[in-house]
């Protein structure tokens, strides 16, 4: 099992270096993500969408070698997003990348029906965390699409997930489907959600997943909170994955880790036929190494 992003970093090294898109890249923290990763040599090219005088110049300011990039020129954030899906859509590039564009036109692009690249019925965010806290990685997911998925799209959610369980060799994915409460209350709709996940699991319909829920946090997290209150689980203390019970819950737990808990992180767009990157615009170059770096391990093991 992988746990850290420094292991990942190790296991990125290893891989045939891949061929990046970033839409819309005519900014500094861009232009920055593609030159950490031609330095570390993980991919061979980066094509980069947007305005070329502009992306030309940054790239010129940073003294970025020209021959390494192929720049499609486009007048709007909207074809820089098109034209980013189309590259990996015709295989020109193996992983798309977020430049410094409005997710909404990201999104609206991979989720295309006739030109997207969207797999999944349902798109959802994720953000892998590393603390000093934790043990291992913790997955928190979905805290930027899906304002309140119903009990399918929560499925479909923690389904997605499978790709970078497989990237970084987690073999039995732990999912705390979180409420405020251990037991099934009507009032509360996110442990009668929770509460049918977890029958999905133990029925089969999960794959290799384990999904336990209603669960609280403190019991999710602490496997003496747990203990403390005389909770029997296979999850606690244990999960890989925390299935939020909505968007706002989600956002607001990331970003407390990031802010309050030293967590470093990175983000992806799961749901889609190749890796798709996701990143915060506050988020820094590290953060979207990371990010590239995990979609380098899904693209490895798709």
């Amino acid at each position: 099992m992988i746990t850290t992003f420094k292991q990942l970093e190790e296991k990125v090294k290893s891989l045939p270096p891949a061929t990046i898109v970033i839409a819309a890249a005519e900014d500094k923290k861009n232009a920055g993500l593609a030159r950490l990763a031609r330095e570390k040599g993980f991919i061979k090219k980066a094509i980069l969408t947007g305005n070329s005088d502009q992306i030309k110049a940054i790239l010129n300011e940073i003294n970025e070698p020209l021959d390494f990039y192929e720049i499609i020129d486009c007048p709007d954030d909207r074809t820089a997003a098109i034209e980013a899906v189309k590259a990996v859509r015709e295989g020109r590039a193996q992983i798309l990348v977020k430049g410094r564009l409005e997710t909404v036109y990201y999104l609206k692009a991979i989720l295309d029906k006739e030109n997207g690249v969207a797999a999944s019925k349902v798109l959802s965010n994720l953000t892998m965390l590393e603390m000093p806290s934790y043990h291992k990685f913790i997955c928190v997911t979905d805290n930027a699409i899906m304002p309140l998925p119903n009990v399918e799209e929560k499925k479909l959610i923690a389904l997605n997930v499978a790709p970078l369980m497989k990237a970084i060799e987690v073999d039995n994915p732990k999912v705390a489907a979180l409420s405020a409460l251990e037991v099934v209350n009507p009032k509360v709709p996110s442990t009668v959600d929770a509460d049918a996940l977890q029958a999905m699991s133990r029925n089969g319909e999960m794959g290799n997943f384990i999904v336990e829920g209603p669960i609280a946090y403190d019991i999710a997290i602490s496997k003496e909170a747990s203990a403390g209150k005389k909770h029997v689980s296979e999850v606690a203390g244990e999960p890989d994955i925390l299935l939020m019970p909505n968007l706002e819950a989600a956002n607001i737990l990331t970003k407390a880790y990031k802010f309050h808990a030293q967590a470093n992180s990175g983000g992806l767009v799961m749901g889609a036929k190749v890796p798709v990157v996701l990143n915060s615009r506050s988020d820094d170059s590290e953060r979207r190494l990371n990010s590239l770096m995990m979609a380098m391990g899904i693209h490895s093991v798709s």
